[in-house]
């Protein structure tokens, strides 16, 4: 009757039944033994029959109805802790999720990094250099700073000296008498204040030009404290060159002129004689080696002597000088070999003037 009982129709139902009820409770048991840590996609990565024994616990619940129920869970308990064991990988991680992995960026992130950002590193740096080379080529090398010393006259016909002027660069004008002393500036007008605006130093006989345009000119009318004529410059543009600091020598005695030590200075200086003052000689002046003073140059040209000192010259006679700002002199004499020079300590020194040789001067 067992026998029977045992391979009759009943007896398979009820045992595949059983084997199926047995497979959920192992699958159930595997997923509380990972103490709910970890997603979802863990636990099925767990129970997995590629990735160990635990499949194969799955396995054993269905087919083995033999062992019964008790067996059948104790199987999967220990199919599970062997497949934890065997499979580190599939383990969460201790902060509760999976280990770090580098993920790719999502459609939505890689479309607002190139709506936002079009333009690679090397693209920016590209327009940059593009950029800076335009704007060299615009503005053109840096223009040649000079400081230069014109004569302004009063006198009626006379021709007004040229100022050169950059824009972005200001040039300082200063005016002095014939003794050099500071001629003071009673007022000042300019043509073009707006492309060529002018103001006052905080020195009585200095004004500051601002030049705002690149082509353009106009003049500058500068009345003197104690003469009614006023003495006139000519402002223009200039691309190269920028009379930084330019010195107007008036062609007269101003209010504050110094007393003549020896004979009275000539009242109109030539051109050439100013080029000495600035220290930029004409080319066809030879240099002199001076010997017995630091501060002192010397050239011949044309039969004629020039020197350029700070200290007042004792002897021999000079046939021309003129003071330029800062106390720097200039006397022209004939052919001579030494000349006498006041020191700053009272004391007379000799100076030699000799025939440079080997570059000395």
């Amino acid at each position: 009757m067992d026998g029977d009982f045992r391979e009759g129709p009943a007896f398979v139902i009820g045992l595949a039944f059983l084997s199926a009820l047995l497979g959920a409770g192992s699958y159930d048991l595997a997923s509380h033994l990972r103490l709910g840590a970890g997603p979802p996609a863990a636990a099925k990565d767990l129970l997995n029959p590629a990735n160990g024994s635990a499949g194969e616990s799955a396995s054993t619940g269905v087919s083995g109805s033999q062992g019964g129920s008790s067996s059948s869970l104790s199987a999967s308990s220990s199919s599970g802790s062997q497949a934890s064991a065997s499979s580190p990988s599939s383990l969460p991680s201790p902060s509760g999720g999976r280990p770090d992995l580098p993920s790719p960026p999502s459609e939505a992130l890689v479309r607002t990094l190139h709506s936002n950002f079009p333009l690679s590193p090397d693209d920016i740096d590209l327009i940059r250099k593009v950029v800076r080379s335009t704007k060299k080529a615009i503005h053109g090398p840096a223009p040649e700073g000079r400081a230069v010393s014109v004569e302004a006259s009063l006198d009626p016909g006379a021709t007004f000296p040229v100022i050169h002027l950059v824009p972005g660069i200001a040039t300082t004008v200063t005016v002095v008498d014939s003794t050099g002393a500071p001629w003071p500036i009673a007022d000042l007008v300019v043509g073009n204040m707006k492309s060529f605006p002018v103001r006052r130093l905080s020195t009585p006989n200095g004004v500051v030009i601002e030049p705002k345009n690149d082509v353009g000119w106009t003049n500058l009318a500068i009345a003197l404290k104690g003469r009614g004529t006023p003495a006139v410059l000519r402002l223009v543009d200039s691309e190269r060159t920028s009379d930084t600091r330019v010195t107007v020598r008036i062609a007269a005695r101003g209010p504050l002129a110094r007393p003549a030590l020896f004979s009275e200075e000539s009242p109109h200086v030539s051109a050439e004689l100013l080029s000495y003052l600035d220290g930029i000689p004409p080319r066809s002046a030879i240099p002199l080696y001076v010997r017995g003073a630091e501060d002192t140059e010397a050239w011949t040209d044309k039969n004629k002597m020039i020197v350029r000192t700070h200290k007042d010259v004792i002897a021999p006679a000079w046939l021309e000088t003129v003071t330029g700002t800062g106390g720097m002199k200039v006397y022209v004499f004939p052919p001579i070999t030494a000349i006498t020079l006041a020191g700053d300590d009272g004391i007379m020194k000799t100076v030699e003037l000799e025939e440079a040789a080997d570059g000395k001067r």
